[in-house]
């Protein structure tokens, strides 16, 4: 059993990073086709070799190499795009995403604790827009304007926008 005295879980990117060598040794891949040129063990070169610990560039590659023999790393994305969706900060889906990937890691044999983050978080209010009053209103009427707003963004006043109005000629 790996043990990893502290993950932190803040996104996703955990998962792909430590799963997909620890998930090869469990599900070994099936002999399959030739390996690409592209999935081939990468050629080191002498700058990498001077800026890089031999070890480091063998735990890489080792980790690229599992991940390119298993599809595990692709299911657990496919999981979170599927089944949990879009998951902007603050959001239950961004609590669930973190938590299924904790699971996930736990799983695989790491101790992962969480940790609460407080993050900026903005919900978007109800979006009407309506032209009031306008040269050639018909009495008694509104324009209804379709509309969205930026996340993040003021609220309209209360009592609205007044701005004068501007005419375009056609082609011009």
């Amino acid at each position: 059993m790996t043990k990893l005295r502290r993950c932190l879980i803040g996104s996703p990117i955990a998962l792909l990073l430590t799963s997909a060598l620890l998930a090869n040794g469990q599900n070994p891949a099936p002999p399959s086709q030739p390996v690409p040129s592209w999935a081939s063990a990468p050629q080191i070169s002498q700058a990498t070799q001077q800026n890089f610990p031999p070890l480091l560039i063998q735990q890489l590659s080792a980790i690229k190499a599992a991940a390119l023999n298993d599809d595990y790393a692709y299911r657990e994305v496919a999981h979170l795009t599927e089944n949990i969706g879009p998951r902007p900060s603050g959001s239950t889906q961004a609590r669930a995403a973190s938590e299924y990937v904790a699971e996930e890691l736990r799983k695989l044999g790491l101790d992962v604790r969480l940790e609460p983050v407080t993050v900026p978080h903005w919900v978007r209010g109800a979006e009407t827009a309506a032209l009031v009053e306008y040269p050639g209103m018909v009495p008694g009427t509104t324009q209804k304007i379709v509309l969205t707003a930026l996340g993040g963004s003021s609220s309209t006043p209360a009592d609205g926008l007044t701005a004068a109005p501007r005419s375009r000629s056609v082609g011009g």
